[in-house]
């Protein structure tokens, strides 16, 4: 039988602390902060990120958008959530 390795709680804090830095970052929304997640998939880490739209055309209005990050590599992927 081959040894188990696990992720200790200190990685897994490293891990979602880089995912919802990266997510909030790509946000496109000012003053983001995650309002839910980390909710872990397989391969992805879902967060879902409020804030206020930067586009003049939205007049400053609040904003949400959800945030699917790969890990332990890999760029976000943002879609506007309702």
């Amino acid at each position: 039988m081959l040894p188990v390795q696990a992720s200790s709680p200190d990685a897994w804090k490293v891990l979602y602390d880089a995912t919802a830095t990266a997510c909030v970052k790509q946000s496109g929304l000012k003053k983001p902060r995650v309002i839910e997640g980390p909710v872990l998939f397989s391969n992805v880490i879902l967060y879902k990120i409020k804030g206020t739209w930067q586009q003049a055309h939205m007049k400053g209005r609040a904003g949400k958008v959800y945030c699917l990050h790969p890990y332990p590599n890999g760029e976000p992927e943002i879609v506007d959530a309702p």
